[in-house]
């Protein structure tokens, strides 16, 4: 009897365990009637039981759900009171579903640097809490943070081939047209004026950018993974996406996602598999400013006005982080960085005297002035080590490649377009669209190192199994 037959029973006990607990909830929730709003709850915990033991032969599925639910921006779409139990309760769910598998011998754990890095930061953000003043707020951010490392963990586990980096894709489309959706429906069917700032269910209006290019290569995916009347198909879609993209951008105003995708069509521009998408891109401009120019007067009017001044007033909170950083190299303690960073912000103006809980506003500022210069010099080393794997993984490619041509140029124009608004944004240091961007750099190396390792067992090629 091998190892993994021996597990098996593992998973047959973990079915027969939720189908009891599945059982007892029912039969709880129809006892229980004085209280009408205790069946409903019981009988929701029922469907989700239902759902987890469905999901307990796709851990991809469940992987891939709670990446979906966490990138939900927030705004309308996080129903109040429901979401936070929904996001932590897919995270717990797929690490259950997936460790269940890995229990059972039919996966594998695996590390990879970016992984470990990020293991290393929670860790030295465990030790911040010996000088935070608030271990409450410490608490809440050292939870965020470990369901952001779990959740790279679980896909950078799963996301280990192409039919799986084609699910992968698939669900950053998804949350790209819900993207799309939200826009069009606001600007077609509620009281939005020209000339104002699209703000979409209560999404920051530069959060709506983000979350559209953060979503760009799971669209371009297809067109590269297709042939024939599919591959036109799909290349219309992602046409349409991107026209659909830049009228929202401009529409929210947003100079930070103008910028972004200018750098992302100048960056294609450069490499000539992907020109044909930056001349794309560049007409689909050229086309809204002749025929419809009222599309961009929000956008040109802030810039021409500079409202909220040079960089929107971020220069004021990064001085500010830096003198606090000067004065205090552990930092605040993880979470406890926007309170203690006041009075230095009180110093430099008084604009601000009425938020206490101001952010640097700038991703490395912020773990900076969170957990000191340890903390940055670690966080440093996470996004360069995803970016370190990504360049490895390209020059490995031509002599074996693992992922469709023009997928690293994509990825390139992307990451490009994402670090120009992600810099300088607030609360995006461990933002779920950053993870989704870490992903997109390591799947290259994740790909090949599957393929090195089948061909050393005999095994077919993931890239050769999935055409």
């Amino acid at each position: 009897m091998t190892a993994r037959t021996a597990r098996q029973p593992l998973v047959h006990f973990a079915f027969w365990v939720g189908g009891a607990g599945l059982l007892s909830l029912v039969a709880l929730a129809l006892l229980i009637l004085r209280n009408p709003s205790i069946p409903v709850m019981l009988i929701g915990l029922a469907v989700a039981a239902t759902g987890g033991l469905l999901l307990l032969r796709n851990p991809l599925g469940a992987t891939l759900l709670s990446a979906f639910v966490l990138l939900l921006p927030p705004g309308d779409l996080r129903v109040e009171g429901i979401y936070m139990a929904a996001s932590n309760g897919a995270i717990v769910a797929a690490l259950g579903v997936w460790l269940v598998r890995v229990l059972s011998g039919t996966e594998t754990f695996k590390w990879n640097p970016t992984c470990l890095l990020f293991a290393l930061y929670i860790a030295w953000g465990l030790v911040t809490l010996l000088w935070a003043p608030d271990l409450v707020e410490g608490r809440r951010k050292l939870i965020a943070w470990t369901f952001s490392f779990i959740l790279l963990i679980l896909i950078c586990n799963q996301v280990r081939s192409l039919p799986a980096v084609d699910r992968f894709m698939r669900m950053l489309a998804l949350m790209g047209w819900l993207m799309i959706l939200c826009g069009t429906y606001t600007l077609l069917f509620t009281d939005f004026v020209f000339g104002t700032r699209l703000k979409s269910f209560g999404m920051n209006e530069n959060t709506l950018g983000v979350m559209l290019i953060t979503a760009l290569p799971g669209v371009i995916w297809p067109v590269m993974r297709s042939v024939g009347p599919r591959r036109r198909s799909m290349l219309i879609l992602a046409i349409t996406y991107m026209l659909c993209s830049v009228a929202l951008i401009a529409l929210s105003g947003s100079r930070g996602g103008a910028i972004s995708v200018g750098l992302l069509l100048l960056m294609l521009l450069f490499f000539r598999p992907a020109r044909k998408w930056a001349v794309g891109g560049a007409a689909i401009i050229l086309c809204l400013f002749l025929f419809a120019p009222f599309i961009f007067d929000t956008l040109i009017q802030r810039a021409a006005e500079g409202e909220g001044g040079e960089l929107g007033g971020r220069p004021v909170l990064w001085e500010a982080s830096l003198l606090f950083m000067r004065d205090h190299l552990l930092g605040a303690g993880i979470g406890n960085g926007p309170f203690r960073l006041h009075p230095y912000i009180a110093s430099l103006t008084s604009a601000t005297n009425h938020r206490m809980d101001l952010p640097s506003h700038q991703p490395f500022l912020e773990v900076g002035v969170d957990t000191g210069l340890v903390g940055l010099i670690i966080y440093v080393c996470v996004i360069g080590s995803a970016i370190w794997s990504f360049v490895q993984a390209r020059s490995c490619w031509l002599l074996s490649p693992s992922c469709p041509d023009g997928y690293y140029l994509t990825v390139i124009g992307a990451t490009a377009a994402y670090g120009a608004t992600w810099i300088k944004g607030g609360g995006l240091e461990n933002n779920a669209s950053l993870i989704m961007m870490l992903v997109l750099l390591l799947i290259p190396s994740l790909v090949q190192e599957a393929d090195n390792r089948n061909a050393r067992e005999g095994g077919p090629r993931t890239a050769e199994a999935s055409s």
